[in-house]
């Protein structure tokens, strides 16, 4: 007989249980955890802005812009993280040295790690399901597209790393190129009320949870014989469904349908839910509410499409963090022109938001 792959096998197992439905993946899996004392579990979801790509190195070329021949990025250019660690007290909105080992060289200095706040994610980049699955401390290597970039995940890593001062801290990405809430990431309720059927990237954010909290002893061995609770789920989606007419108009009942079908997958009505609007590349100008000039699917993230916010939840207009390409490393704009600073405020607003939920009595 030949000997078994576990790596094949776990990747084989994700896929069998993202395909199925809710109720059988619950039946071969053990039942959520809620260990009070246990380590804080976070949810982050979404498609390739939730994957994150942020450079972290590499930014844009100032010299390139004004028409020079020089190369389009250069390390340390604008839009970089390391730029915003070079530039800090050009950035208020953050203190950004204090990323870094050593603040007093911000050009050449490593950038921390932390321990107390690890990252766990089946890299969904491909926009495939059973990708290979990428862990450990925050940090570098970034858990990005690539090692070198990242997303909203390492802005909210550090800020809720910060608030739990005593705890240990796990982020659960699940995270996919190009997936839709109308289709991929389609919940129960949706169906029954609207027809279609339930998206495999749904069951996979299940699936996956599982596969790693059923395991967390093997797949962090520092956390071995610890309980964990399901503290929170953040939400950074919207651009296939933006782009897509039907989509759009159905996006305003299908977002409270999916906060409602995950709360009850883990079994919390209240758990916390925080959203970050998709404000990228927008011709627009930033408004104030009720966001008239804003997509259908912008208005359903804000809550302004005549539909009621649910309970615990906060949204953030993301517009105002949105840099042109002349502050960038690119021109993609549906990636946040790879900025990231873009990225890095985003994590922040979903961590700020995602503060003040717990800090409610």
């Amino acid at each position: 007989m030949h000997a078994i792959n576990r790596s094949a096998l776990l990747t084989m197992l994700t896929l069998v249980m993202a395909l199925c439905p809710t109720g059988m993946t619950q039946g071969q899996s053990k039942p959520w955890d809620d260990a009070p004392k246990g380590i804080k579990v976070f949810i982050l979801a979404g498609q390739s802005n939730m994957v994150g790509y942020g450079k972290s190195e590499d930014g844009g070329n100032p010299q390139w812009i004004k028409g020079g021949k020089e190369p389009k990025e250069i390390k340390a250019g604008l839009g970089s993280l390391r730029y915003l660690a070079m530039h800090d007290k050009d950035f208020p909105q953050f203190d950004y040295a204090t990323l870094l080992e050593d603040p007093r060289k911000p050009d050449t200095s490593p950038w921390k790690t932390r321990k107390d706040v690890k990252i766990w994610w089946r890299n969904g980049h491909s926009a495939k399901l059973g990708g290979p699955i990428s862990k450990g401390d925050l940090g570098p290597k970034f858990q990005g597209a690539n090692n070198n970039w990242f997303g909203p995940e390492f802005a909210f890593g550090h800020i809720i790393g910060d608030f739990y001062k005593t705890d240990d801290v796990l982020i659960i990405k699940a995270a996919w190129g190009g997936h839709s809430l109308a289709s991929n990431f389609r919940s129960p309720t949706a169906v029954k009320k609207r027809g279609g059927e339930v998206g495999a990237s749904y069951q996979a954010i299940f699936a996956q949870a599982h596969e790693v909290l059923d395991n967390l002893g093997t797949e962090f061995p520092e956390w071995k014989g610890k309980g964990y609770q399901i503290v929170g789920f953040a939400w950074h989606q919207g651009f296939n469904d933006r782009v897509t007419p039907d989509q759009s108009k159905e996006y305003k009942d299908n977002l409270p349908d999916f906060i409602a079908d995950v709360r009850a997958e883990f079994g919390k009505p209240s758990l916390p839910f925080v959203i970050a609007s998709t404000g990228m590349d927008t011709a627009g100008k930033v408004e104030k509410p009720p966001y008239a000039g804003y997509t259908e699917v912008e208005k359903a993230q804000l809550w302004v499409a005549g539909v009621e916010k649910p309970k615990s939840v906060l949204s953030t207009d993301t517009r105002p963090f949105w840099r042109s390409e002349t502050q960038s490393p690119s021109s993609m704009g549906y990636h946040w022109n790879h900025s990231g600073e873009c990225y890095f405020l985003v994590g922040k607003a979903l961590a700020d938001d995602m503060v003040k939920l717990l800090e409610k009595p």
